[in-house]
This record gives structure tokens, C-alpha cells and sequence, in this order.
């Protein structure tokens, strides 16, 4: 019994994250505002103080041209609208899918965790292949209408579609071949998703991505598909071959 506690722990947690992101996330939007806010009324300041300054001593003078110029630089140094973020109603319909898949992953997951079977855990991978694919399809438009390019929005398109057929195929054929093609080809989408929001790439992906509610959402749902495939991987390679007969 004791075995069944962490794992059923762990998306315990991962709930609880999801539902603290989006009150988290809204602050840290709020806050962003503000100190945009703040740092417009500290360049106008230092720009009355430089006026008001103008027939003082030449070295105040040109202290206070520093301390201008130094403010524009900051200001300048924070690309705020040049970060893209979902906001469409088609991203906050994939934020409460992202939610509503966790919430039937988990139980279901709990529930394969009593068989000694682990190869039942190819249902959770359904789930969740398929709730992250909705949510990638979901995405596109908000990328089919801005700046981003068309490209990026047929990225999520086909990216989506592969991760539906995928966990289509894994739940009537669950090889370890397969589970190892899904873990790299999760990973690569985890690993792009933190290379957008720190590089500006080429196209078809275009300016930088912003860190939203439905992208932590997705990638949450993409680890848990990986720690998934993983296991089982290891289990089907390590059980009896009757297992991969089984899947055939």
C-alpha cells in the first residue's frame, strides 16, 4: 500500500499547482504592469528633473543626463510588448482542457496503480497525448493571427495532430518502441517550449513566447506523459515477452 502513496502524491501536488497557477500568474501579470507603469514615471521625472536643472552647474547637468539616459536603457532593455502571449478564448478554453485532463488522468491513474498489470497506465497516456495535442490545436490561431506567422501556427496544428494519433496508436499497441518514439518527441516539445521564451529563433517561430497559465498547463501534462512513457518502456522491456505479444 505504501508503493501507491507517492505517485498518487505527486499528482496530488501537480493539481494544486495547477490551481494556484492562474491566481499566481494574474499577480505576476499585475505586477508586470506596475513596474512598467513605475518605470515611465521615473523617466518622466528625471526628465523634468534634467529641465528644471538646465542652468545649474555643467557636472549636475551631466549627472542628470546619465541618470536619463540610464533609465531609457532599462526601459528599453524590457521587451514587454514584444513577448507574446495567449490571450485568445480559444487558449483559455485549452487552459480549463489542460485542467479538465489532469482531473480525469489522475483518478484513473490510481486506479491502474492497484493492478499488478502496469501496462493498463497506457489508458493515462491517452489521455493525457490526447488532452495536450487539443491543446496545441487549440493554440494555433492565436499564432495564425498576430506577427508570430502562419508558420508557427501550423507548427501547433500538426504538433497537436501527432500528439492525438500517438496516444490513438499507444493505447492499441503499446510497444516499447513506441513509448520511446512518444518520450523523445514529448521532450523535444518541453525542450522548445524553454527555448522560446529565452531566444528569439528563426522562422516559422519568430519573436519570443511568453509564460502564460495554458503553457505551464501543457507542459505539465507533457512531464507527466514522459515520466509515463518511461515507466513503461522499462516495463515492458523488463516483464515477460508475453507483454509485447500481448501488444501485438
Amino acid at each position: 500500500m505504501k508503493r501507491n502513496i507517492f505517485p498518487a502524491s505527486i499528482f496530488t501536488l501537480v493539481l494544486i499547482a495547477v490551481l494556484l497557477s492562474s491566481s499566481d500568474f494574474s499577480f505576476a501579470q499585475e505586477e508586470h504592469s506596475f513596474m512598467s507603469h513605475e518605470n515611465e514615471t521615473e523617466k518622466t521625472s528625471a526628465a523634468e528633473h534634467t529641465e528644471e536643472e538646465h542652468h545649474s552647474s555643467p557636472e549636475i547637468e551631466s549627472s542628470m543626463k546619465e541618470t536619463l539616459d540610464h533609465s531609457e536603457n532599462e526601459h528599453m532593455d524590457e521587451p514587454l510588448e514584444d513577448i507574446h502571449i495567449h490571450s485568445s478564448i480559444t487558449a483559455e478554453v485549452a487552459q480549463w482542457i489542460g485542467v479538465g485532463t489532469l482531473l480525469v488522468a489522475a483518478p484513473i491513474f490510481a486506479i491502474r496503480m492497484r493492478s499488478a498489470n502496469k501496462l493498463g497506465y497506457k489508458d493515462v497516456v491517452l489521455i493525457l497525448s490526447i488532452g495536450v495535442g487539443i491543446i496545441h490545436v487549440l493554440l494555433a490561431p492565436d499564432h495564425l493571427s498576430d506577427d508570430l506567422g502562419i508558420g508557427y501556427g501550423i507548427y501547433f496544428v500538426i504538433t497537436g495532430l501527432i500528439q492525438i494519433g500517438f496516444g490513438l496508436l499507444f493505447i492499441s499497441k503499446p510497444t516499447r518502441g513506441l513509448a520511446i518514439i512518444g518520450t523523445a518527441g514529448t521532450i523535444g516539445s518541453i525542450f522548445l517550449y524553454f527555448i522560446t521564451r529565452m531566444v528569439e529563433l528563426p522562422e516559422p517561430f519568430g519573436s519570443l513566447e511568453g509564460i502564460d497559465q495554458v503553457g505551464i498547463i501543457a507542459k505539465i501534462l507533457e512531464i507527466s506523459l514522459v515520466t509515463l512513457l518511461l515507466y513503461l518502456a522499462v516495463y515492458i522491456k523488463t516483464k515477460s515477452p508475453e507483454i509485447e505479444k500481448t501488444a501485438n
